[in-house]
């Protein structure tokens, strides 16, 4: 696969946030999931939702966005004091926000106003850090302010530690916010549904204390995805600690000096470098660099030292691993090297599924190695069943138009058969078979043939005819092994009647297919909506006792080679017509 990445184990981190929603809620406290630290990532966030937690939040505007564009069932937390400017697009993307400021809280009320919605905030205290807070001072009359603005609804108190002065948190200002939030309560006639203590930094304080007062929510995000506790990065029991890792590839690797030679300077960072001199080394170059991640918060998953890093490479000192050219080193993360990694662009981010369709596509091609060795074993039992044309038959169907001039749909008798009662099926979800391919000469393949490798030799100009063979034979058989040959295959999509549109099969664009591993029928790495379409289409020919091509989730056999080999068979039924 392709490095640097990240990889993003999603049942690890699913592990995690169950641990913590059980041990946090055996003292009543809720959690928030933070997911500043993974940019949003849509598919960690519906792990999350998945697990139980309902609110997300995050850091920036942006990042909400991208999980309501999602679809991610959550309400969304704004975690960092909103800016004036950002006042409008806070009301229209996050349900709750956590502030300090008067201005901006009249700001967020005219627009709730405007919105005609009821923007939840939380008015966060200062109690040591000196990052965001009210001073306690202040907040008496803050309250009385905020509680008589139309549109805001004042939903809680909270407090952050332990992220710019490393203030801990501890039984003392832990104490201090809940007898707070009691006084507001008891002023002001309130009824708070957050007081939210603070972050993963927490962990420490919980397991000691007797009694979490009224501190009823914390906002974790470090703890999920790295399994430790933030006030001395220590491993929290039972949690996954590798659920992130992060991949890049040796570009270089050479025996060199450990020191350099010449006259030293700065380096490209304004640093005067130091190093040790280890004699010669085996010096290997990563394909990664400090604009891609915190090199610093990297720690090897096997004996290597990081030397240093450049824009684009990191350096280490292999020891006694032999490293060469394109392999692999895996690297833990701490949440610095985290959050700047997934704020990369260069950096790519792989989870678990990624993960499990790379293995999906080596067992489809393994199969289908497999298939091809079979097929010269497959006897044929010809039927002599003849063809019929689906255009003349009457059943409710869609024709593709065809390179080939005056095409017919035709297809065996027990296919045609087939067919109608697919099509018949299909009427009832006001819905219609729509029919892409069916008997093919040899010539018409070979022309299909031909057209492929002609395209490709213009995208690929420098590859060899032999490659680009390879390639098209991916997704197009030659002319003598196509099973279009036997009357005995059908390449068919679902026209939706009500939407007056081929449905989404995840590579299509109307009729138009992309052909990539993503063809692959049960392709993990596909929208929701193409994986249910595609059940609809293969459901309804495997009721028929069709089987999919293991490359194409469009083009099913019946009574042919590819059939017999599927279904187990020593004899095909059908041969090339």
């Amino acid at each position: 696969m392709i490095t640097p990445r990240i990889e993003i184990d999603l049942e690890k981190i699913a592990h995690n946030a169950k641990t913590l929603i059980n041990l946090y809620g055996s003292k009543g406290i809720h959690l928030i999931a933070v997911t500043k630290a993974v940019r949003g990532n849509p598919r960690i966030a519906r792990t999350l939702v998945n697990c139980g937690i309902d609110i997300l939040a995050d850091s920036r505007i942006e990042n909400i966005k991208r999980m309501r564009g999602a679809g991610v069932q959550a309400q969304f937390l704004l975690t960092r004091t909103p800016a004036l400017s950002q006042a409008e697009a806070v009301v229209k993307y996050a349900d709750i926000s956590l502030n300090t400021e008067f201005s901006v809280i009249e700001r967020l009320s005219a627009h709730a106003i405007e919105y005609d919605k009821s923007h939840k905030i939380i008015l966060m205290l200062e109690l040591g850090d000196l990052r965001e807070g009210l001073m306690p001072s202040d907040l008496d009359d803050m309250v009385k302010q905020v509680s008589k603005m139309e549109g805001i609804n004042l939903a809680g108190i909270g407090a952050n530690l332990a992220c710019f002065g490393g203030v801990i948190p501890d039984d003392e200002n832990m104490g201090k916010l809940s007898s707070i939030a009691n006084d507001i309560e008891n002023k002001h006639g309130l009824k708070l549904e957050y007081v939210s203590g603070g972050n993963s930094a927490n962990y420490n304080w919980f397991m000691s204390t007797q009694d979490v007062g009224r501190v009823n929510n914390l906002r974790l995000g470090e703890s999920i995805y790295l399994g430790c506790e933030t006030v001395s990065r220590k491993p929290i029991p039972g949690l996954h600690t590798d659920a992130m890792t992060l991949v890049s590839e040796i570009v270089e690797s050479k025996i060199k000096p450990s020191l350099p030679y010449g006259t030293i300077a700065q380096d490209a960072f304004g640093n005067t470098p130091k190093f040790v001199d280890q004699g010669q080394i085996r010096r290997a170059i990563l394909g990664i660099g400090l604009q891609d991640v915190q090199v610093s918060g990297l720690t090897p998953r096997v004996d290597i030292e990081i030397i240093g890093a450049s824009s684009d490479h990191l350096i280490v000192n292999a020891k006694d691993l032999e490293l060469s050219v394109g392999n692999e080193l895996e690297f833990d993360l701490n949440y610095a090297a985290l959050l700047s990694a997934m704020s990369s662009r260069h950096v790519n981010k792989v989870s678990s599924d990624r993960v499990n369709a790379h293995e999906y596509c080596e067992r489809v091609e393994k199969n289908y190695r497999r298939h091809l060795q079979l097929q010269p074993g497959i006897s044929i039992k010809e039927d002599h069943s003849p063809m019929h044309n689906l255009n003349e038959s009457g059943f409710n169907l869609m024709f593709e138009p065809s390179s080939q001039p005056g095409y017919k749909f035709m297809v065996r008798e027990a296919v045609y058969e087939k067919i109608g009662r697919i099509s018949k099926r299909l009427d009832m979800e006001d819905k219609t078979l729509w029919l892409r391919s069916a008997w093919r000469s040899f010539e018409h393949q070979r022309l299909l043939w031909q057209e492929r490798v002609a395209q490709l030799q213009i995208e690929y100009p420098k590859k060899e005819l032999e490659e680009i063979e390879e390639l098209v034979s991916y997704f197009i058989a030659p002319p003598s092994k196509s099973m279009h040959a036997t009357g005995g295959a059908v390449d068919a999509l679902i026209y939706d009647l009500k939407q007056n549109a081929i449905m989404r099969f995840g590579t299509n664009d109307g009729f138009k297919i992309t052909l990539n591993d993503k063809c692959y029928p049960y392709h993990p790495y596909i929208t929701p909506e193409a994986k249910n379409n595609r059940k609809l289409l293969i459901g309804l020919f495997e009721a028929e006792d069709f089987v999919v091509d293991l490359k194409e989730y469009w083009h099913f056999d019946y009574g042919n080679v590819s059939w017999a080999i599927d279904k187990g068979k020593d004899q095909a039924i059908y041969g090339v017509i």
